[in-house]
């Protein structure tokens, strides 16, 4: 038997209290056995929307999270990062131009994994080329725009850009399979 209502719980408990405005869970267990829990709004405006087991959710960003998070957490656990020292750390080379003065430079690993940044909640970086090391040396460089602290996609690039540069190694180089073998 699964105990999805328990696994759920406190995410009905945020989408009650208000403080978001949908949530589903699924799961698979080892023996195929599934189970789904919904609760609130797949949207709120323009009308409300129920949530509903046939909704799709985008989960592009879910494995960056999910991997960086782990990657980031077992650098962490090694003692190879301080959670609450600045990126530049681990990426000196983060708005190398204004040393001083850029905001980018005070930034924590923590303040990353938190989304508590500055960066925005979108930056259609793709459209800037395919050329990964320019795409890098953009996110790297660029003065970002301030804003409230929102889900920002930046965030988990810098701290991908801090694996690699810790590890001296591609994220892809991380086996993510059954076990997690931890790392470079």
């Amino acid at each position: 038997m699964i105990d999805i209502e328990r696994a759920f719980a406190p995410a009905a408990a945020a989408v009650a209290e208000g403080r978001i405005p949908g949530a589903t869970l699924g799961i698979v267990t080892a023996d195929g056995k599934r189970a789904v829990q919904v609760a609130g709004h797949a949207a709120l405006l323009p009308e409300p929307e129920v949530l509903t087991e046939a909704h799709w959710f985008d989960l592009a960003s879910v494995s960056k999270v999910i991997a960086t998070t782990t990657m980031i957490l077992h650098l962490a656990d090694q003692g190879r990062i301080d959670l609450d020292a600045p990126l530049t750390e681990a990426i000196p080379d983060l708005r190398q131009y204004d040393i001083a003065g850029a905001p980018e430079r005070r930034l924590t690993f923590r303040d990353c994994l938190a989304h508590r940044t500055f960066f925005p909640a979108v930056e259609p970086i793709y459209t800037y080329g395919d050329d990964p090391q320019r795409l890098r040396a953009f996110v790297l460089q660029r003065e970002w725009r301030h804003g409230p602290p929102v889900y920002s996609d930046i965030n988990f690039i810098l701290l991908g850009i801090a694996v690699e540069r810790l590890t001296g190694a591609p994220l892809s180089a991380w086996p993510l399979g059954a076990g997690l073998a931890y790392g470079p």
